[in-house]
């Protein structure tokens, strides 16, 4: 049976003013050791670390295991060699460890080496899949060869990539098993100057997407606090309280925080410092999940903004959604607007240095310019959302009644492109897809229901009879095949869609939305040959007869094959 990770934040008595001050030092100490680190993997001789911060770990500690003449030839060889990084990190690794004083424990700086390293890995993940997106119209005029090459260098975080970022030309080598399914695709390799021209091309984007889109995590996020693994902390119960036992400055002593409630505290744990000097600590408690069901229903889902969501079997989830989303947007609006007055006459008060008005400047920075409140009410707002997805995620896939196997989801990483005028521009910009997203997975894994992504291109104009792509098909909320006639909620057709998405090997994830629209034209150019109309000499009546397979999940399958309408004279 597999688990899930919960944060959950527990309550605890501040200690004095003593084991106060240790906290604040600890937390200054480890935000410094981590920031370090965080730029050492930013210089060109490091960031390849990154892939195994363990061996570079094990590097650094054999290091400092040394006796002080081996230490110091060490490092006088890594200034040499041109990697004064590592150099430096080993002189503040060596100080903190012949300190006599207060200092940062050895398993504290190994936490953060591991943290900082995963930071900057997901940010060369981010600076790949960013490159990717703006290198998939530049690759169309590729050949297959070169389109293959490209993709090579940017497969993930590995060593073409770093080669690439240092300027050398990556070949590929047939000796490693990366490779050898590359060099075995083409009988005859690329030329030394159609090597240096793609991988040109690729890192001038990888280079413009550092630049531009994909930002380095800054430092100040670690110096706010501190990290504790299960080595660094005990856990002490008596009869009326439970003592939480954190390892502080000095090698020995211990810092002791009284908790609120009993529950059990295991794995890793976050102490976490606010603004206003107050800590907080989280706990990350893994949770048990349910088999996976094996018998159930298939439902398809459509995330949207006005309802939070629509399902298959023509339900609409979290109705009153989008009038949140709208409501905190324009309010956030009206506050920045009234915000930025008060910039205005700050700035214009102290353009006009005297007494009163430097005075009235003061009352208005501490007053009316403080993120503090305007911080509390963001957060309560998100709040009430949050308990509205949750509160509909747990009615749905915990329901006695037809429950639920598998759920069918769009993919929904590609950027989204709002084009909708100034007004729903801002308001969709608030939209939380990111959560629903992360929520469905979460809720779905703990109650063991498969989770299935398809390509969500064209599926809230697409006709579920007939394939028909219209832009006419819809308008708003409201759903009418230009076609044949069929109607319905918009976003309960775009659920019938993604559902019949499932399993469809013409459309895949992936395809871009002309090529999933050509698809469709063409399945539709067939629903028009396969249907034809019968006139009824009788009545005066025609009957259109519908022959295209269904799915079965629509309420469309429902209906009669034949359709009556009034012919017109």
């Amino acid at each position: 049976m597999s688990s899930l990770e919960r944060t959950l934040v527990r309550q605890f008595e501040m200690p004095n003013e003593t084991d106060r001050v240790s906290l604040d030092r600890m937390c200054s100490s480890y935000g410094f050791v981590a920031s370090k680190f965080l730029f050492a993997f930013q210089t060109r001789e490091l960031r390849g670390e990154v892939r195994d911060f363990r061996a570079f770990r094990n590097k650094l500690v054999a290091a400092l295991s040394k006796k002080p003449v081996e230490f110091n030839q060490r490092l006088a060889d890594l200034r040499t060699n041109g990697k004064a990084a590592e150099a430096n990190l080993l002189t503040l690794l060596r100080e903190l460890k012949e300190t006599s004083g207060p200092h940062l424990q050895v398993r504290h700086w190994k936490l953060a080496l591991e943290e900082t390293s995963k930071m900057a890995l997901t940010h060369w993940k981010s600076v790949i899949a960013e490159a990717k997106k703006k290198l998939a119209h530049t690759l169309k005029h590729f050949n297959d060869q070169d389109r293959h090459y490209a993709c090579w260098l940017l497969c993930g975080v590995n060593r073409q990539f770093f080669e690439l970022l240092d300027g050398r030309i990556p070949v590929p080598n047939p000796e490693v098993s990366f490779d050898r399914n590359y060099c075995l695709s083409y009988d005859r390799p690329l030329s030394s100057k159609a090597l240096r021209s793609i991988a040109g091309v690729v890192r001038r984007t990888v280079n413009k997407v550092r630049r531009d889109s994909v930002c380095y995590p800054r430092t100040q996020a670690f110096h706010n606090r501190i990290d504790f693994d299960a080595s660094c902390y005990t856990v002490r119960s008596t009869e009326d309280a439970q003592f939480l036992e954190l390892m502080s400055l000095q090698p020995g002593k211990r810092i002791s925080l009284r908790l609120k409630g009993r529950s059990k505290i295991r794995g890793t744990l976050q102490l976490i410092r606010d603004t206003a000097g107050t800590y907080s600590l989280r706990v990350y408690v893994p949770q048990q999940c349910e088999e996976k069901r094996k018998t159930g229903t298939v439902i398809g889902i459509d995330l949207g903004y006005t309802e939070m969501m629509a399902t298959s079997e023509q339900e609409l989830l979290g109705t009153d959604l989008g009038q949140y989303f709208s409501a905190i947007s324009d309010k956030r609006r009206k506050n920045s607007e009234g915000r930025n007055r008060m910039h205005s006459l700050f700035r214009n008060l102290l353009k006009k240095p005297n007494k009163d008005n430097l005075a009235k400047a003061e009352r208005i920075r501490k007053h009316n310019l403080g993120r503090k409140k305007q911080r509390a009410r963001y957060i309560r707002d998100i709040g009430v959302i949050k308990t509205i997805v949750n509160r509909e995620l747990n009615l749905l896939f915990t329901r006695k009644t037809n429950p639920i196997k598998q759920i069918v989801v769009e993919d929904l990483s590609a950027r989204m492109k709002v084009h909708f005028g100034k007004k729903w521009n801002r308001r969709l910009s608030g939209w939380m897809r990111g959560y629903l997203q992360e929520r469905i997975r979460y809720k779905a894994k703990k109650h063991g229901i498969e989770v299935s992504e398809v390509n969500p291109a064209y599926s809230s104009r697409e006709c579920p009879r007939c394939h028909c792509t219209d832009k006419k098909n819809r308008y708003g909320n409201s759903f009418k095949c230009s076609l044949c006639g069929y109607h319905g909620h918009a976003d309960l057709v775009a659920s019938l869609n993604i559902l019949g998405r499932l399993g469809d090997k013409e459309i895949r994830i992936g395809m871009s939305p002309s090529r999933v629209k050509a698809v469709l034209d063409g399945r539709y150019v067939g629903w028009k040959s396969l249907n034809h109309t019968v006139s009824d000499k009788i009545s005066g009546e025609a009957r259109v007869v519908d022959e295209s397979p269904r799915s079965a999940s629509s309420k469309s399958e429902l209906r009669s094959n034949v359709q009556v309408c009034t012919a017109s004279r």
